[in-house]
């Protein structure tokens, strides 16, 4: 259940007209574009660094790490996992495209950092069951 909720969320954060106006003011809107400019899918990774931009791409990684975690608890192959959540990123990229949103392939780029960060930790992390020695009487 934790799963689609936070799928809910993302969603929400990466389709919301304004992510400045929703975390801000919290204004939920959603605008359609029936025919965005998928030029814009393609577009190099912004020059004009910034601490917004900063905090945009951090909030990237953490999103898609929650998730991975997520489905950690639910899923034991990484490699479904991998995918699940690598798919998702994709899909909420390209679907910024129709909600007036920049949807960009870098931003999958830092989507997958989180996701490859959270399964490093999972597979660095992970206790294996311990080998004990049954004593008989």
């Amino acid at each position: 259940m934790f799963i689609f909720v936070w799928y809910a969320a993302i969603l929400i954060f990466t389709c919301t007209a304004s992510f400045h106006d929703l975390i801000h003011f919290g204004v939920l809107r959603f605008r359609w574009d029936g025919h965005p400019t998928f030029s814009e899918f393609l577009s190099p990774f912004p020059t004009d660094f910034s601490r917004s931009l900063l905090l945009q791409k951090i909030g990237h990684i953490i999103a898609f790490q929650i998730l991975t975690f997520l489905l950690l608890l639910k899923f034991r192959s990484q490699l479904i996992i991998l995918f699940l959540a690598a798919s998702f990123a994709s899909l909420t990229e390209f679907l910024q495209l129709y909600f007036s949103r920049g949807g960009r392939v870098f931003d999958i780029g830092f989507d997958l950092i989180g996701i490859l960060v959270a399964l490093g930790m999972a597979s660095f992390f992970k206790i294996t069951p311990s080998r004990q020695i049954e004593l008989k009487k």
